[in-house]
Parts: structure tokens; C-alpha cells; sequence
């Protein structure tokens, strides 16, 4: 394939299944950076450390789009991480010892025409992807009761996982926002302070809130505490800040919901993302 300075391709749908061709990529073996699904604009990204091109593929029943990366190592575990109603997920892991693979899933209820798809590349190391507007509609039209609590990065999921610190496999009940020490911790919804400050369970300084409805958010691994047992605050107020407080391996929140008060669930179900970004250089997904 003659190579071109856009080097567009389009993904084409052959039965249930379609593949994108691209010449085999002459650059050395390298990593995957990032990766973003920005629900505003109904967009994929992701960067490569250099020139490799990607391979794709459409697959239905679920839909799902698969996103192969020759000569490109990821050095960590498979990461799975909820996005939300249109985009349920997004999937990273190494396939063989020289391809990554991406796959983003979508709700049953999506369907996609491959001609509408497009793998597009203006400058070395950096890919896009439009995905059709509706899409990402099906999230920006739903209404959320709480909002995002903090600005930063998800590192880990719910889920069991083998927890970072003590080596043994537990259930994460909530999902880590990492971010840098002292950024600011908001109110998902409007609530009353149950518990602030200092615990010994290993999520350091906490924050509590109960809303009306008996639902509860917990926010831990607090670097500072910045409001009190019983005081009512509304949804967005800044309640702490970011810190590494407890049974932590660096400066984030750990976020949990718990619908009845008691029992937690995963939180995604209940946010309202703008954008998901998964920062694979980083290793910061290592459960």
C-alpha cells in the first residue's frame, strides 16, 4: 500500500465480520500510550509511542470493534473498564508477544454500518476515530443524579482484582480516580456528612455522604478533610482533596456508591463521563 500522508482507512463489513488492511509496519516493537473515548465529540484516540499502524475489525452480535496493534507490546494484565450505555467498554491486552489488542464494546442495542467507520492517522503515533453521533447520545441524553466527584484518571475499576498492597484477591468495591495530591474532592449529589476523617479500615481519611433517597457515596485515601460529621452539603461542593492516605499505592480517590446504603455497586453505572481515558504508558492500570 502506497503510503500517504492522511493514511485513511475504512473498516468495511464482509458478513459478520470485516477487516481493515494495512501494510505490515516496518517500525520496532514499542507501546501503546493512551487511550480516549471522548462521549462529547463521539470520538476514539490513542497514541503510539511510534509509526505503527493499526488493523481492524468489526464484529457483530455483540457489536464490537477490534483494534489490533502490530508491534506494539503492552507490559501489564488485560484491563476492562465500563464507559457507560452506548459504549459499555473498553478492553486493552496483549494478544502475542508483538500485538496489542483493543476492543470497544458496544450496547445490544447499537448497530454500526463499517462504512461509517473510519481509522484515521494526520501525524505519526496518533489515531482517531469517529464513531457516529448517536452513540454517544445514548449517554449525554441519559440523566445522572451525581456527578463526577473528581478530575482525573480511572486506574482501577470494580471488580476483584489482587489488591496492590496486600497481595490477596479481593473485591474493589469502588473505582480509583487517580490524581495528583491536593486535588479537589466535589459532592456527587447533595447530602449529609455520616463519617469524616481518620478510619483504620485502610481507606485512610474518608468522607460519607447519605442523600435523600438512603443512598450513600464514600470518598477515601483523602490527603485533607475539609468538612465535618452532620454538615449538609450540596452536590459539587468540595468535601476533601486528593491523597494517599491509608492502604494506598499513590495519590487518588477511591469513589464508592452504595444504592441501599449498605451494599456497593459499580459507580459507572451511576456517573456521567465526558471522557474515559485509559493511561496504559503509565502502568497505572496494574491491579
Amino acid at each position: 500500500m502506497p503510503k500517504i500522508t492522511s493514511r485513511l482507512s475504512l473498516l468495511i463489513l464482509c458478513g459478520l465480520t470485516s477487516s481493515l488492511a494495512i501494510a505490515t509496519p516496518i517500525a520496532h516493537a514499542n507501546r501503546l500510550e493512551t487511550f480516549v473515548y471522548d462521549l462529547t465529540d463521539s470520538k476514539i484516540e490513542f497514541s503510539l509511542k511510534n509509526d505503527i499502524e493499526p488493523k481492524g475489525t468489526v464484529i457483530n452480535n455483540p457489536t464490537r470493534i477490534v483494534i489490533d496493534l502490530p508491534g506494539i507490546v503492552y507490559q501489564g494484565p488485560t484491563v476492562r473498564r465500563r464507559v457507560g450505555r452506548g459504549v459499555q467498554a473498553v478492553r486493552v491486552g496483549q494478544v502475542d508477544a508483538n500485538t496489542t489488542r483493543m476492543v470497544v464494546e458496544f450496547s445490544p442495542d447499537v448497530t454500526l454500518n463499517p462504512q461509517d467507520l473510519r481509522l484515521k492517522s494526520t501525524q505519526p503515533g496518533r489515531w482517531t476515530m469517529q464513531l457516529p453521533k448517536n452513540i454517544a447520545a445514548i449517554d449525554l441524553n441519559t440523566i445522572s443524579k451525581y456527578v463526577l466527584p473528581v478530575t482525573g484518571v480511572i486506574s482501577s475499576g470494580f471488580g476483584w482484582r489482587i489488591h496492590p498492597v496486600t497481595g490477596e484477591r479481593k473485591l474493589h468495591k469502588g473505582v480509583d480516580f487517580a490524581a495528583p495530591t491536593g486535588t479537589p474532592i466535589f459532592a456527587a449529589a447533595d447530602g449529609v456528612v455520616t463519617d469524616a476523617g481518620w478510619t483504620d479500615g485502610g481507606y485512610g481519611n474518608i468522607v460519607e455522604l447519605r442523600h435523600d433517597d438512603g443512598s450513600v457515596t464514600l470518598y477515601a485515601h483523602a490527603n485533607s478533610v475539609y468538612v465535618s460529621k452532620g454538615q449538609t452539603v450540596r452536590k459539587g461542593t468540595a468535601i476533601a482533596e486528593v491523597g494517599t492516605t491509608g492502604r494506598s499505592t499513590g495519590p487518588h480517590l477511591h469513589f464508592e456508591v452504595q444504592p441501599d446504603g449498605k451494599n456497593a455497586v459499580d459507580p459507572m453505572d451511576y456517573l456521567q463521563l465526558r471522557q474515559v481515558t485509559l493511561d496504559l504508558a503509565s502502568n497505572s492500570f496494574k491491579d
